[in-house]
């Protein structure tokens, strides 16, 4: 069973105010009582889980792995019924804070501008992040915002990155860029800590004091709310942590299946999907109300309301997008044209300083490292034990147990025949 029985479900207080510290207090409309109660009720689509999610809360942090390509196509489709439901902003990390002015200009300008987005990902990381399902959200926002018509105020996206590394490969003497004293001398400060402080100022300034509400994604480890990380034994804070401890339930963490690397976990999470009744290969779902959120994650360490006790799933998370199994994950594609002899010049420097060498990267360099790091994206996802599809050999249980979608639809399928054998 994926989800508990409840007597009754009733739908949540209003808040004193979207805002903290505001004056009045906001009526939930008949539509958020409505989903608020289906979201409670009964397992619902991926897209309406966290549209209706968001519509509820002033800021939702959804965590992920980088690069897979269906969640982030999941996030640029929900963007219109986002901004039915009142969310005007969509946060993330991908772009920097210092471009902001030229990222306003893009999703709102009268004709899109591929080169344009391209240069904004060359500005955050160099060759590192020129894959084409991360325009593809920010052409679905400019989409959205030319069919409103003049006048009408739009989707803004809200950058949330943060240099945290000297760019310049000169000021580094032959030093990685990357290396944790020179960033902390860099900011002034350990680099997580101030990433986070950034993160929370940001979307304090751009939206929350302007008492609007926002989607935030970013990596999953910066999107902890009530848990606090702790890394080696030491608190690692994120900027949904300080936001939680100021507006507490108005923010709310929703985790993409898979999002935190706990391949335990992702198995057990697999397991159950693969034996509940509810035959259904993709939803969203609260984890308190689902025996999901009962699952251990083992590989976590931190703190929650100041105890220490073992972690589950609803200890990391408020809701969960299961679009089917990790193994079904498939890649971002790299951009075509990424670099241009306009932007070629920035993305070596950025390169040069992570990885040092006296000359510059020629052209050519640089796309053999763009390939090869394609090549290696899911390297970087959690890594599933393989299936044997042979059921006498000892993988046949493992096989059984991580349940991944495709041998579930195949079952599914199977059963189908069968019945439609025994009805006829």
């Amino acid at each position: 069973m994926l989800r508990r029985r409840r007597s009754r479900v009733l739908p949540p207080p209003p808040p004193d105010s979207l805002a903290p510290g505001g004056d009045g207090e906001e009526e939930l409309d008949p539509a958020e009582i409505e989903a608020e109660a289906r979201r409670r009720t009964g397992l619902v689509t991926p897209e309406d889980y966290l549209v209706d999610i968001c519509g509820l809360h002033q800021l939702v942090m959804l965590g992920d792995q980088r690069y897979v390509a269906p969640h982030l196509e999941l996030l640029a489709s929900v963007l219109p019924q986002l901004w039915q439901r009142g969310v005007r902003n969509l946060a993330w990390e991908f772009t920097n804070t210092r471009c902001q002015a030229e990222l306003d200009a893009l999703v709102t300008a009268s004709t899109w501008s591929a080169e344009n987005a391209h240069d904004l990902f060359v500005d955050l990381m160099g060759v590192g992040l020129g894959y084409q399902q991360y325009v593809d959200v920010l052409h679905a926002v400019w989409d959205h915002n030319r069919a409103l018509g003049p006048g009408v105020p739009g989707l803004r996206v809200v950058a949330l990155g943060l240099p945290s590394f000297v760019e310049d490969p000169d000021l580094l003497d032959g030093r990685s860029g990357a290396e944790a004293d020179l960033r902390n001398w860099w900011l002034g400060g350990d680099y997580r800590d101030v990433t986070a402080i950034h993160m929370a100022n940001t979307l304090t300034n751009e939206v929350i004091r302007r008492r609007e509400r926002a989607i935030v994604y970013a990596d999953a480890d910066r999107t902890t709310t009530k848990l606090l990380q702790l890394d080696e034994g030491r608190p690692a804070m994120s900027g949904g942590n300080l936001l939680y401890r100021w507006i507490g339930e108005g923010v709310q963490r929703v985790l993409f299946h898979g999002a935190v690397a706990d391949v335990d976990a992702i198995q057990r999470v697999e397991t159950l999907v693969a034996a509940s009744p509810d035959a259904i290969d993709r939803f969203g779902i609260d984890l308190e109300l689902s025996t999901l959120g009962d699952v251990p994650v083992r590989s976590v360490r931190g703190v929650v309301d100041g105890a220490t006790a073992p972690l589950r799933l609803v200890d990391l998370a408020d809701g969960y997008l299961y679009l089917g199994s990790v193994r079904d994950w498939r890649p971002a594609e790299l951009i075509p044209g990424f670099l241009r002899p306009d932007n070629v010049a920035v993305a070596e420097r950025q390169y040069r300083a992570l990885d040092p060498r006296y000359e510059p990267y020629t052209l050519a360099e640089l796309e053999e490292l763009r390939d090869e790091g394609a090549a290696a994206v899911a390297e970087t996802w959690p890594q599933l034990p393989e299936i044997d599809e042979d059921d006498g050999e000892p993988g046949a249980a493992q096989a059984a147990e991580n349940g991944s979608s495709r041998s579930r639809r195949r079952s599914r399928r199977r059963q189908a025949a069968r019945a439609e054998e025994a009805g006829t």
